[in-house]
Formats: C-alpha cells, structure tokens, sequence
C-alpha cells in the first residue's frame, strides 16, 4: 500500500513539473527519466514524430545499466512501400494507438526486433521485457512513442515482465506526457514564427527606408530602360492608371521587372506619400503568411506576447503589391477577397474588423485561369484583381532595349562597386546580346554585376568574365561556325589571273556555301549574309549559281 501510494505521489509531482517545462529535450529527457523510475525500468526511449511525419526518430534515452549514448537506433519509417509499417513495435503503436506489453522478445514473433537484437550482440546487453506506449495529444493523435525497456525486481534485481497494474498507470502518465510535449512544440513554434516575423519586419523596414532615400519627391516611370515598341505599350497603359485606385494585375514570366512596375505605378499615384508595402505570397507558409498580412492581437495563439500590425493594416493610404498571388493558399484567398470587397481587415485573434484604405497591385508568372479550372485559385478573386491587367513582355521580345540595357547595368554596376568599366569587348557584347535570357531582366542584371566584379578596374569585360553558362553557348556557337564556315578552295585563286576574277570567284564561293549550309533556303541565306533577297537572287543568277538537284532537272 505505501509503495502504491508513494507511485502516486510520484506520478502527482512528475506531471506537475512536466506542465511547466517548455525546452524540449528537457522536457523528454524528463519524460522519459519519470517514466523508468515510475516503472522500475532499466532502460526508456522516446520516438517522436518527425516533420514531414513520416518517421519516429529517438530524441531521448535514459538508462541505468547502459551508456544512453549507445542508442543510436535509426529511424523508423512508417510506411514501406505506401503501406503502413505494421512489423515495428514503434510504428505499430504509432497506427494503432496500443499500448503493447512484451514479456521476452526472444520468445515473441508478432514484431521484429532486429535492431533490438543487433544492439543485444554488438554491447552484450539483454533486452526481454518491453512495453510500447504510445503518446497521443488532446486531439487523439499520436505524437511519438515511450518504450520501456526490462522491469527490474526491486528484491531480486533481475529482469521481469511489466504487470498490468504498471500498464494503467503509465497510459494516464503517457497522456499527461503527451499534452506536455505538444504544448512545448507549440510554444517552440509560435516563439520561431514569431522570431522569423520579427526578423522580417525588420528587413522589411530597412528596405522601405533604402526605398524611401532613393525616390525623391516622385518616380519618374521614363527612368525604366524601356525604348522599344514592347515597353511603351506598357508605358501607355500605365499613365492611364496612375490617377486612379484601379486594382492591377501584372503578369509575365519570372524576372520581367513586376516589382519595379508595381512601385512605378505607386510612386506615380496619389497614394505617393504613404507606404509601398511589398510581400512574395510564395515565401512564406500559409499560418506565417497569415500573421504576416493581416497581423495578431496580444494572446491570440501561443507565443503572441504583443499586438502585431499586419502588412495590409501598414499599407493603409497606400499600396499593397502581392506577389506570386497564384501561390497564395486558397484559405487566405478568401480573407483577401473579403478585404477588397469589404475594405477592411480583421487582426487574428480580434474581435472587431478595421477600415483600411489601400489599393493592390498583384503580380503572378502563372496562368491564373488554368489555377480556377484545377480549383487552385478562386474566380471571384481572380476578377477582383484583374481590374486592369497589364502584361509585361519577356527580354526576348525586347531585343531594341538590348543596348540601353547593357549600357544600364554597366554604370549602375560600375558605380555600385566604384570601378572605372571602359565597356564592353565585342565578343562579351555579342554574347550578351544573343543569349536567350529565360530569367529575363533579373538573368542579364545578375550576369553583368558577376562581369563588374570580375573585371579589372579600367578594363574591358570580356567573354571569360560572363557566367559560365553563356560561354559554354558561345563555345558551342564557335565551333559549330567553324564547322560550317566557307571553304575556299585553291583553285578558285590559281585559276585566275585577274583580280576581279578571282574576287567574283570567291564571292560566289561564299554564297554558294551559305545557301547549301542553308537547304537552299534563300531568305535564311540572305538573312546570314545580311543581304536582301532579291540581292541574293541576283547574284545567283550573275553566277549561274544552283543547286545540284536544280541542275540535274
């Protein structure tokens, strides 16, 4: 009777101190310490639960007769091709919920206890009895496993089975384990999103201020390199709506610049003098995406210690730019559409919604209306967004703007890293100017800051000094012309004595190579001589030149 009372009075002041720990390991190293001594345990591990939930890992391990640090048992996959795991005590317990109580594992057949009997042989040690419980929270889900390893008679000192007065009072103990784990995890998480949001805010702020010393008393949209017919039908539709609170949506492929136009279309508005507030909907995970715009009242979950603006409360008298809205989980769309809707937002945790005065511009690369037919974005919010759509060319089709572009970069660059850049070499040029560019504006930016930093200060930037990449290109470029390039032969000189001669002789030499490299085609062969097609023409028919099928006919 006083062993039974002083295992409650045991059980009474281990869950009161588990209620109040909130490190983790700690708190399973504790856990896992009570459990053994409440037991007469040798040995207890915990297995929980990992990240992606589909392994038990063991996070704590305490024993009385071992070196804990023995235990280096591997994970515990859950499911073995896409079924459930159901061999392992561990994962059995997991799936289940039961808790399993083994007298010898060396006379059990029902799990498989290789790594238990791998352990057994490489330390000499040996493991009979066990018992698996397992540790579910206040939703009924598991969250990991306790294992207890040989009972030990207290008289006797040897190893004997658990009985079943030990199986309740280790459930009730693993339950109040378990709510004790979960708040801690809980607690741990909010504390980290948290510390990410804070951190956030703080780079957020330090960019607006960057922004704020950059733009003077208006942005000037023309500053953006933009000559060619491309950029100044975009041009056009912005002086449309710089006057107006006109919800837009910028769409175009990754690294057209969305941003740079999301805040043209600011800085140009009346909403000039309050904040530009920009936020990438793919950057985040949707409970911190959550906090992050619509912010949390002191209190509202675990960890919330103060009152949190949100982004969209900040952006109150001014703009709000979402980028990649296609990411944006479908749950937090419909809070976004009610606060364009509704004009007003509602703090997590709050009672009462605020009025806000904001206009959106959103900016995706995907195809919205193929995201409503899989059921990945919703409809009513697509129209709410696409006001005024505007979408912006890639750099392929801004060929014209190559040239300021390059110019553009080169000084920005140039001065950035106080480097005195004469220019271009005319093979840096050519490969600049050719590349394809599927990053767009963003690629070609990056691939001339990499050529400022690697050019010698006075110097040209060469071929060597652009990414690897596009020298790769331009190798293959030059070998494939090489192989193709005109092959004059001698003849062509020794039969002619005439200067005139000899230079018609070799022109029709050229040309004939250039069509044959062509298939004959003769508006690809002009276009690589550079010579109009009726000019190659002409001269086909000034050297009688055709093709050997045409001959033949």
């Amino acid at each position: 009777m006083n062993d039974a009372l002083a295992t409650v009075e045991e059980f009474i002041s281990i869950t009161t101190s588990l209620s109040t720990e909130r490190n983790i390991d700690q708190l399973l190293s504790m856990i896992v310490a009570s459990a053994c001594r409440i037991t007469q345990a040798d040995t207890g591990l915990i297995y929980v639960l990992d990240t992606t939930k589909q392994f038990l890992v063991v996070k704590a391990v305490h024993s009385r007769s071992a070196d804990p640090k023995l235990y280096e048992f591997e994970s515990v996959a859950l499911f073995i091709d896409g079924e459930r795991n159901l061999t392992h005590l561990g994962a059995y317990s997991a799936f289940t919920g039961k808790l399993s109580n083994i007298p010898n594992i060396y006379e059990y057949t029902g799990f498989g206890f290789d790594d238990i009997y791998a352990f057994d042989r490489k330390h000499k040690y040996y493991t009979q009895s066990i018992l698996a419980v397992p540790l579910r929270n206040h939703e009924n889900i598991t969250i990991g496993i306790l294992q207890l390893i040989n009972r030990i008679d207290s008289n006797t000192n040897e190893i004997i089975p658990f009985p079943g007065s030990v199986e309740r009072i280790v459930t009730a103990f693993a339950s109040q384990a378990a709510v004790a784990i979960d708040n801690a995890q809980l607690t741990n998480k909010n504390k980290r999103l948290i510390d990410v949001l804070n951190h956030s805010n703080k780079q957020l702020e330090a960019e607006n201020q960057q922004l704020r010393k950059k733009i003077k008393s208006n942005y000037d949209f023309t500053r953006i390199v933009g000559q060619g017919e491309a950029m100044q039908r975009v041009f056009g539709l912005l002086k449309k709506i710089f006057d107006s609170d006109a919800t837009v949506l910028l769409g175009g492929q990754t690294g057209t610049g969305k941003e740079l136009i999301a805040q043209t279309i600011h800085y140009n508005s009346k909403r000039s003098k309050g904040e530009f507030v920009a936020q990438n909907c793919a950057a985040l995970p949707e409970n911190l995406l959550e906090s992050e715009l619509f912010g949390f009242k002191k209190g509202a979950f675990s960890g919330a210690n103060s009152d949190k603006m949100g982004l969209i409360e900040l952006s109150h008298g001014g703009t709000l730019f979402l980028d990649e809205i296609g990411d944006m989980p479908v749950t937090l769309q419909a809070k976004l559409l009610r606060v364009l809707q509704e004009k007003e937002v509602r703090p997590l945790g709050a009672l009462t919604p605020k009025k806000i005065d904001i206009r959106v511009v959103a900016a995706t690369h995907c195809d919205l209306l193929k995201k409503i037919e899989a059921g990945e974005f919703r409809e009513d919010l697509y129209y709410r967004l696409s006001v005024f759509p505007i979408n912006l060319p890639p750099l392929s089709a801004r060929k014209e703007d190559m040239p300021s572009l390059l110019q553009h970069f080169l000084k920005l660059f140039s001065e950035q890293y106080s480097k005195n850049i004469s220019g271009y070499s005319p093979k840096s040029l050519d490969i600049l100017i050719q590349h394809e560019y599927p990053g767009n504006i963003r690629e070609l930016r990056n691939a001339v800051e990499r050529a400022v930093l690697l050019c010698e200060d006075g110097g040209n930037i060469l071929e060597e000094h652009l990414p690897e990449k596009m020298q790769e290109v331009a190798s293959r470029m030059d070998m494939k012309d090489k192989c193709t390039e005109t092959v004059i032969p001698d003849s062509v000189l020794a039969a002619n004595d005439g200067l005139k001669d000899a230079i018609d002789n070799f022109e029709a030499s050229i040309v004939r190579n250039k069509l044959s490299e062509c298939s004959w085609n003769q508006t690809q062969a002009a276009e690589k001589l550079k010579i109009g097609r009726r000019t190659l023409i002409e001269k086909m028919r000034r050297y009688n030149i055709k093709r050997d099928t045409d001959a033949v006919h």
